[in-house]
């Protein structure tokens, strides 16, 4: 793997010290398991969330856009660290505007109150690959062993390694996948990460765990060679037609899998059904879902949307859709009923 120049280090770690400078001055809550659930700073917490994918893009989001959803009681984003642009380079270090903008945005989420699930990798990214950004998958091993180094003061920061790791983009094995998160445990043994998985990797659209599911689910959460040994379970569930009405079963059904597996990790479904256009989500399909998640034990639930998806055309608040403006409303009404602020 090449290595950067001492120069561009040294441009690295200057460009870290100074967009860090008033970051360091407050600490975010410190996010840890508890048993089967999250918690913040100790207390367990269900973790409502909304998907932000290019919030770490050159055009951050708005203040206004944050504010929002501080307001509907969001306790977490996803954002990926390559969505429109990567904040690493080939050689797998962190660019020094990457690592601005990611010291600026951890910044600003915690102002908030906002925990950050930053999206390490995504499929594709490997030479010749659909969304190239690395020279070899030694580099793509480094970008992940650069950014917990970054953030290895953070504790507020949930990694999910590699999103959709099993997508045909450029999907990689559990035994790769292992590689991904020992480097960041050799780092950091105390940060959470996880692994996400397309709609039918971990359970069938009939809300079934059979035989090819409980070995994903196995290879997933256990810790012997070959497995990826996550904190845990990131599944993301088929978008059929019942999905909001069936999450209940399905988080019991992934619940009972992991207990027959031996590892009762927490379930974070971390990026649920979203409206496309020409196919509104109804606002209380979204509250079904949410509610439904929670009252199985999952640990968190998602708030999926396009509306992030490319914040130098359209703000986020802008480019929300009126049944999703008025699902996250109604969505605030029963997290503050839940966890009054």
């Amino acid at each position: 793997m090449s290595r950067p120049s001492p120069l561009v280090t040294l441009t690295a770690a200057i460009a870290l010290l100074a967009s860090r400078a008033w970051v360091l001055t407050e600490s975010g809550p410190a996010i840890t398991i508890s048993g089967t659930q999250l918690a913040l700073n100790r207390q367990e917490t269900f973790l409502p969330g909304v998907s932000l994918f290019d919030a770490l893009g050159t055009t951050p989001p708005q203040d206004e856009d944050l504010n929002a959803l501080r307001q509907w009681g969001v306790k977490v984003v996803r954002v990926w660290a390559h969505w429109s642009a990567p904040i690493y380079s080939l050689d797998g270090s962190l660019s020094p505007a990457g690592l601005t903008r990611l010291a600026t945005l951890i910044g600003r989420l915690r102002s908030r109150g906002l925990v950050l699930e930053l999206v390490l990798l995504r499929p594709g990214q490997l030479p010749g690959q659909r969304y190239a950004a690395f020279s070899s998958a030694e580099a793509r091993i480094g970008a992940v062993t650069s950014i917990a180094r970054a953030l290895v003061d953070d504790r507020d920061v949930i990694f999910d390694l590699f999103n959709e790791h099993d997508h045909p983009d450029g999907p990689i094995s559990h035994a790769e996948a292992r590689r991904l998160r020992d480097a960041v445990k050799t780092v950091d043994p105390k940060r959470l990460v996880t692994i996400s998985s397309t709609a039918t990797h971990l359970i069938t659209p009939a809300g079934t765990v059979g035989p090819g599911e409980a070995q994903n689910i196995r290879e997933e959460v256990g810790s012997g060679p070959g497995d990826v040994s996550v904190d845990m379970l990131a599944p993301h569930l088929p978008r059929t037609g019942d999905w909001a009405s069936t999450t209940t079963s399905r988080v019991s059904s992934l619940r009972s899998a992991l207990d027959r597996a031996g590892r009762p990790v927490p379930i974070y479904l971390s990026e649920e059904n979203r409206t496309f256009p020409g196919r509104a989500i109804a606002p209380d399909m979204y509250l079904q879902a949410a509610t439904g998640a929670r009252a199985a034990r999952a640990a968190g639930w998602m708030f999926h949307t396009d509306a992030g998806f490319a914040l130098g055309v359209r703000s986020f608040l802008t480019a929300l859709a009126p049944n999703e403006r008025a699902a996250l409303e109604q969505l605030s009404d029963k997290i503050r009923a839940v966890h009054p602020q």
